[in-house]
Formats: structure tokens, sequence, C-alpha cells
């Protein structure tokens, strides 16, 4: 968040991609809210939900951009769990507009990976941790998802009508353009604890 203003922001933070939808979660789903950022038009709150201190920050869009915000949070601000909500384009035919998608791995076709110097391909993962929570909280609250792999893509208007087929023939879910820079982030980081929930 170059140049957000100081502000002591709790262990979790959801990031979803536009500013706007940070505003209307903030808005809707949390108590005693301040706004501590509005930066560049990236707003960012931070609430009460349960009794428990939240934020939610406007990650933009793009794995750069994503980056840029992830990294912060978790080296200058100290936040531990990260969630990326969004959107996200279904490539499985089982898969219906407003299925929850919970991303386990993400593939991408970035060069983002580039920046750590990984000698192969290396495909970024969630926090088992996290995972392991959401699973027993979806039972509690009957609230059901698809999980698997989903992949980040750099281009959102591709050229190759058929681009998206090969992903879809390796079982991955859905496209996106985010998670695997948090995951990355998470993982240089050794933080361990960040985890992304798309919606169709």
């Amino acid at each position: 968040m170059t140049g957000v203003q100081t502000c002591a922001l709790p262990i979790s933070i959801l990031l979803p991609g536009d500013p706007l939808r940070a505003k209307f979660i903030a808005e809707n789903y949390l108590r005693d809210v301040k706004q501590y950022n509005n930066v560049r038009g990236m707003l960012g709150f931070t609430g009460i939900y349960k009794n428990i201190p939240v934020s939610v920050q406007g990650s933009g869009m793009g794995m750069p951009s994503m980056g840029i915000y992830s990294w912060e949070l978790i080296t200058e601000y100290g936040c531990k769990n990260l969630i990326r909500i969004g959107t996200s384009g279904a490539l499985n035919s089982e898969i219906m507009i407003r299925d929850i998608i919970v991303s386990l791995a993400s593939s991408t076709d970035s060069n983002y990976a580039h920046s750590f110097k990984i000698p192969g391909s290396y495909s970024p993962a969630a926090s088992w941790e996290l995972l392991t929570k959401l699973y027993e909280t979806g039972k509690k609250t009957g609230i059901s998802f698809k999980a698997g792999n989903t992949v980040s893509c750099d281009v959102f208007y591709e050229t190759d009508p058929d681009w998206w087929k090969k992903w879809s023939e390796m079982g991955v879910l859905a496209v996106e353009m985010e998670a695997a820079a948090l995951y990355m982030n998470a993982a240089i980081t050794k933080i361990g604890r960040a985890s992304c929930r798309e919606r169709v």
C-alpha cells in the first residue's frame, strides 16, 4: 500500500480486487468501521466482525497489484491471515454461476515467479490451516463450496478463444488474476497463511 496512512491492522484481512467491494463489505458486514487507506483510490477499512477485528483492503487487478499490496501487508504491517475474495471464470461445466470455489493451489501463466529465482515450475498453494478451518466452518454453516486448482492469468482478453481448454483438461476449476501472487508472497515470507475464495 505504497503511501498508506499509518494504521495498526488486525491479523486477518480480506482482499477483494475492487476497492468499492471493500467499501461495501466494510459498510455491510463490519461494525465500528474506520477507513485507514485511500491512497490511489485503493480503499482499506478495519472493523469488527463477531467481536473479531478484521480488515478489508482493495488489492487492484492482476498479480503485480496483488503482489504489492500483499507484500506490504505482510512485511510492513504484520498481517498473518490474508484471504483473497473475488470473482472468477469457470473452466469446468460442473461449476454454476454463484458457486463458491476455494483455490487449493494456483497455477499461472505469469512471469511473476521469476523474481524468486526458482529453478523450475512452482505451484503456490493455500494454507492447510486456513483451508481446514474453512472446511469445518462450511460444515457448521451449511455453506457448500468446490475446491481445487485455479489459474491466475496475466491477460484478461485472450486472442485465442480456445486458450482455456488445456487448463480445463488438467482439472483446473476456474481462472482469475491474483491468487498466485498472494500465495507466492505468503510462501516466501513464510507466513504460510493465505487462501483464496472465489465466486463464479
